[in-house]
């Protein structure tokens, strides 16, 4: 749907939205609100306090980012991943014991049904 086939009230609505990047943050944090947003813009107008009040949606900068990066590398260091792999070959040692478990209850109850089938001959 194209936006001239918009009801005009909706075109203001999305119009006001790219306008103000307080409203655009909390509707892109919450898609709920999108509804409640769209009353209040009808009933109060986009000259209302309300609309100032929002909380301004947060930049989060670069450094930040690099910060984390580097935290995660950091983590990533001190890993031992010998102890890791010996792990995930302990896990997978025990998967392949608990499939074999089933495998074999599986393969005594097709025996015993099997058994149960002509009781009489």
């Amino acid at each position: 749907m194209s936006t001239n086939e918009l009801h005009p009230s909706v075109q203001q609505f999305k119009a006001f939205v790219d306008q103000h990047p307080k409203v655009k943050g909390q509707l892109r944090k919450n898609h709920k609100l999108i509804q409640s947003y769209y009353e209040k813009f009808m009933i109060l107008g986009e000259d209302d306090p309300f609309w100032d009040s929002l909380p301004s949606p947060k930049q989060e900068s670069p450094a930040k980012k690099m910060d984390w990066l580097k935290q995660l590398g950091v983590l990533m260091e001190d890993i031992n991943w010998e102890e890791v792999s010996r792990q995930i070959d302990e896990l997978n040692g025990a998967i392949g014991q608990f499939q074999q478990l089933i495998t074999n209850a599986r393969k005594d109850t097709d025996q015993t049904k099997k058994e149960m089938e002509y009781p009489y001959y």
